[in-house]
């Protein structure tokens, strides 16, 4: 069994223990993190919890709550079990891609010479790594993004393409592939909504990753020229190797976000999809004033991100959201969450400019209009136009 044409073979044993993982998540996230508010309302919450304002108050009580949260019993089982679920995911799909490893290495061999023109990958030995990359690994997967371990290695691409799938608990899936495109698919509507008359001839996503979104907006602009990128050589590599299994024509290349090698005024679109808030606050700035040096007159940037704002939510819900930004290297939600993204693109030169949180397409494709306030299953955006 494989997920989509390229991605790594699965055994029916391999199958039954990410089915396990996937269902031990579901348990934790929905069902056992309740309990944590039952124990901050019953013997951490203070008096004025409710009104606190100022966000450099909010910050200080969210690293109280946190530290009394780390004493209790239940709070500390809860997150070890969350934590070695995590790790025993990477674990499972490390295995399942070391025994196919041969084979995908053999075939984005092949796919790189037989699609030279629909499809190229451009790595950089020498790309320096960020330290909000190198300091830790990312989402506890072993290496992160940046291993490259050997000639024409796909290992990180693969075992984040599988681990990714597994990690949205099927949220990020439709039509019953295991695709995880639910940003590529929010986004595609998002633009179709916001941006009908767009036609984009050249289009960039930041930080592609596995590709995971890229083929979404593959598919809504058939007649695009389309690059991507990814901070890891490993990664750039199975992206491509996964676009030409869906069919996408993509040029992926390695580059950091905060400064790429194209060309001012290159593209007529540019994307980006929950790559902020793994960065760091200075980073984020940069990357929305990149994007913005990256469009043509009249072009369009979107930047997505994960559905926290701290406005909507009291300081416990403030201190649970970001649980991954304190215990799986997740470095940047909290900046995320309090940012003024509309203030930040205006500074950035973009006009015209729209956030708000939209929902994950249903079947028919279409998610809604935006809303100032978080909505179930959603992502948050920002946009802007570049007038001059």
């Amino acid at each position: 069994m494989q997920f989509h044409p390229e991605s790594p073979d699965l055994r029916d044993d391999d199958l039954s223990r990410l089915r396990f993982i996937t269902d031990l998540k579901r348990h934790l996230f929905v069902k056992s993190a309740a309990k944590n508010r039952s124990i901050y309302d019953a013997r951490i919450k203070r008096p004025g919890d409710e009104d606190i304002a100022s966000e450099n108050e909010a910050a200080v009580r969210r690293e109280e709550i946190r530290r009394s949260m780390e004493q209790e019993p239940y709070f500390q089982a809860w997150s070890s079990a969350l934590r070695s679920s995590q790790d025993l995911m990477w674990e499972y799909v490390g295995k399942v891609v070391d025994a196919d490893l041969p084979r995908l290495t053999e075939r984005f061999e092949t796919i790189t010479v037989a699609e030279e023109a629909a499809i190229s990958v451009k790595t950089d030995p020498d790309l320096p790594m960020p330290r909000y990359i190198s300091a830790s690994d990312t989402h506890r997967m072993p290496g992160s993004y940046q291993a490259d371990l050997e000639v024409n290695d796909v290992r990180a691409g693969a075992i984040y393409d599988l681990g990714g799938a597994i990690y949205q608990l099927g949220i990020g899936n439709a039509s019953g592939a295991l695709l995880n495109d639910s940003r590529g698919r929010t986004m595609v509507s998002y633009l179709r909504r916001y941006y009908p008359d767009l036609a984009p001839r050249r289009i960039l996503d930041m930080g592609c990753a596995a590709g995971h979104n890229t083929i979404p907006i593959c598919k809504a602009y058939p007649d695009a020229e389309i690059h991507a990128f990814d901070i890891g050589a490993a990664m750039v590599r199975y992206a491509a190797l996964r676009a030409s299994g869906l069919g996408a024509r993509v040029h992926f290349s390695q580059q950091n976000a905060e400064r790429t090698d194209f060309a001012d005024g290159s593209f007529d679109l540019v994307v980006s999809q929950i790559i902020l808030h793994e960065t760091s606050p200075s980073a984020t700035e940069n990357i929305i004033k990149e994007s913005y040096r990256l469009l043509r007159k009249g072009g369009v940037a979107v930047h997505l991100e994960v559905p926290i704002r701290y406005q909507h939510m009291d300081v416990f819900d403030q201190f649970f959201r970001s649980w991954e930004q304190y215990y799986n290297d997740e470095h940047n939600i909290a900046g995320v969450a309090v940012e003024d993204f509309k203030e930040l693109a205006a500074r950035a030169g973009f006009t015209d400019i729209l956030t708000g949180f939209c929902a994950i397409p249903g079947p028919d494709g279409v998610c809604g209009g935006l809303s100032q306030a978080p909505l179930q299953s959603s992502w948050y955006f920002v946009s802007g136009t570049r007038a001059d």
